[in-house]
């Protein structure tokens, strides 16, 4: 009697686990075929809600002019695409502009890739960078860059991104770098009584040249166009209005233009700023 008990119990529990293990792989069979109509509704979903509508087209800024030029309202600041001064080196770094009105109000930018090419062709993804409104300058310093930078024409576009992912690319606008104005005389930080005969001397090319004078704050004070790499004041000043003042000091620097290239690109190069003082 007892064995046909024990027997009994024994069949009735390996039924019981049978089917509890059935039940089980029942139950994750279910799952998986809920996460999968789950993960292909939320897909669907994504892609139904997907903004389709891409980034407006934005202008980059052409050069407009260059400090000095007479009737020129632009500064260094607001001049778009121009050659740009990298301190001591031997070439320049490139500013780029843009205006960046359309993607303000667009209101979903992510992200903007600045691309570059020059007449060798050379196309560089130069960077990414995010979306700041009332941020549309950028300096390439031409990093990782190997062959030389000079008497080439650059060319520049960018690629705005939106959150989704679409993208428009901008017009190109280009610019020439020539060869840098070396400067020799006066040193940096010289300084000068106000009647005293000053030199001024650099290496360049055969390029015209544009000695420039500028306040503290970046304003230009006096200018003059040059056909040769020496000068001198006062006989730089005579005629002008311009005179230094007893106590002051300037920046000064050393603007080389070479020819327009077809279609219209202006060539140029900076060279590095020099600060001179004036005594009475």
């Amino acid at each position: 009697m007892k064995f046909i008990f024990n027997t009994i119990l024994k069949k009735l529990t390996v039924n019981h686990y049978t089917q509890q293990k059935k039940s089980m792989k029942l139950l994750y069979v279910i799952l998986i075929i809920l996460v999968a109509i789950m993960s292909f509704a939320c897909s669907y979903d994504k892609a139904e809600n997907k903004d389709p509508i891409p980034p407006s087209k934005v202008t980059m800024t052409p050069h407009k002019c260059d400090p000095g030029d007479p009737g020129c309202a632009y500064t260094d600041r607001n001049n778009g695409i121009d050659a740009y001064s990298a301190g001591n080196l031997d070439y320049n770094w490139m500013k780029i502009q843009w205006d960046d009105t359309p993607l303000q109000k667009d209101g979903d930018i992510h992200h903007i890739e600045i691309w570059r090419f020059n007449e060798y062709g050379d196309t560089t993804h130069v960077e990414e960078i995010p979306f700041i409104p009332d941020s549309s300058t950028y300096y390439d310093k031409f990093i990782g860059y190997e062959e030389s930078v000079i008497q080439r024409t650059w060319s520049y576009f960018i690629i705005p991104f939106d959150e989704a992912g679409n993208s428009t690319n901008s017009d190109t606008v280009s610019y020439r770098l020539i060869e840098v104005p070396g400067l020799q005389a006066p040193a940096d930080n010289s300084t000068f009584s106000v009647n005293d005969s000053i030199d001024f001397s650099w290496y360049g090319g055969s390029h015209t040249y544009r000695i420039l004078f500028f306040d503290q704050s970046e304003n230009l004070q006096y200018s003059k166009d040059l056909s040769e790499t020496v000068c001198n004041i006062p006989e730089i000043l005579e005629g002008s209005s311009f005179s230094p003042i007893p106590g002051q000091t300037y920046i000064w620097r050393i603007d080389a233009f070479g020819p327009e290239f077809e279609p219209s690109i202006r060539s140029g190069s900076e060279s590095e700023e020099r600060v001179i003082n004036f005594t009475p």
